[in-house]
């Protein structure tokens, strides 16, 4: 069966080098969990002085209350489908919420205890939040929220998500920078509620040095990286944290052929673009104590449900025999993640997560 495999001093790097950015610019830091998912993997944040999280779900949030985390905030839009599990988590830690429509606050009136919220902007991600250039309807929102003495307003959320479409870092810097004026005009604009900015898409958190009046940072996929992050200059190769391990199932040497146990069920159809071909992995080179790079770069180059084809696989299909484990660099790590439930360290002990 395939495994992903965890380098955690490699991880522990990665989390020491975050958070000395956010240190050297006196900025707060939460780290999203989304990408890692668990409770092991986020105590090793307690050693770098990490006191608060940010979570995707109030199902993650649960997971992560339970495993005695007080600052929790849910980086989704709330939605009414989400009361009940709001109410019980609100009993159980600070919580914080994020809200991006006047149309949610309704259902918030009669919640028990006091929960803090972010209102949600987009500086041109067009994914979720109040456009940063509409002011009146972030006002609208903040007037009626704070109408509720239980809903506490806090500041400004944003996820500049469209780094990730950039195309060089000129385009990532110009992206970079709105997002900064956007927010730090908003910032002054409501001044009087002594508003905070939350911020962090991990590429601009990993490339950017400079981040005017963010107040915390809050990126997760740094914990692992990626092909993706890589690609966007986000990381080294060697900061990649996760492996996919993969048995070889079959060889095909008239077409150069390599099948693996290893597909879409597994790393996710998440493909990067690579020479015009799409690449869904990137072969690494197994070693005592993880993986180096290979002498001639090799992908993963087509995937279905369980099936993972590598193709012009050249000497490498003589030198691999059924049942051998081959070890690849995920696209996207977050769904990698998900998608296999565990990790194994390089010493071969689980190590769960939520959905384990």
């Amino acid at each position: 069966m395939p495994r992903l495999l965890l380098d955690k001093d490699k991880c522990l790097r990665n989390i020491e080098k975050m958070a000395g950015k956010a240190k050297r610019n006196s900025l707060s830091f939460r780290p999203h969990c989304k990408t890692h998912q668990s409770a092991e993997i986020a105590s090793w944040l307690r050693d770098f002085d990490i006191s608060s999280l940010t979570v995707s779900s109030f199902l993650m949030a649960r997971y992560f209350a339970r495993a005695g985390w007080e600052d929790i905030l849910v980086a989704f839009p709330f939605q009414p489908g989400e009361l009940d599990h709001l109410v019980e988590l609100s009993g159980q830690c600070k919580l914080s919420i994020l809200v991006d429509s006047p149309a949610a606050l309704p259902f918030l009136n009669h919640i028990p205890k006091q929960v803090d919220f972010y209102v949600d902007i987009d500086t041109g991600y067009g994914r979720t939040g109040v456009r940063a250039e509409n002011p009146d309807l972030i006002e609208q929102i903040i007037t009626k929220a704070v109408a509720n003495s239980k809903l506490n307003f806090r500041g400004f959320y944003c996820h500049a998500g469209h780094s990730y479409k950039a195309i060089g870092q000129k385009q990532r810097n110009a992206i970079h920078q709105k997002a900064l004026y956007d927010l730090g005009g908003l910032k002054k604009q409501f001044e009087h509620h002594n508003a905070k900015v939350l911020y962090g898409d991990t590429p601009s958190c990993s490339t950017q040095k400079e981040f005017g009046t963010i107040d915390e940072l809050t990126p997760g996929n740094f914990f692992f990286y990626d092909l993706i992050q890589y690609s966007h200059g986000a990381c080294n190769m060697k900061d990649i944290a996760v492996a996919m391990e993969c048995p070889v199932a079959g060889r095909y040497p008239a077409g150069e052929r390599i099948l693996i146990h290893g597909g879409a069920i597994h790393f996710s159809k998440e493909s990067l673009l690579l020479n015009e071909d799409s690449i869904f992995g990137q072969l690494v080179q197994g070693t005592d104590r993880g993986w180096t790079h290979t002498s001639q770069e090799k992908y993963l180059t087509s995937i279905s449900q369980e099936h993972g084809v590598m193709e012009q696989c050249g000497d490498l299909i003589r030198e691999v025999n059924i049942g051998d484990k081959l070890l690849f660099l995920p696209v996207h790590s977050c769904l990698t993640a998900n998608l296999m439930r565990e990790y194994h360290s390089l010493d071969g002990i689980p190590i769960a997560t939520l959905n384990s």
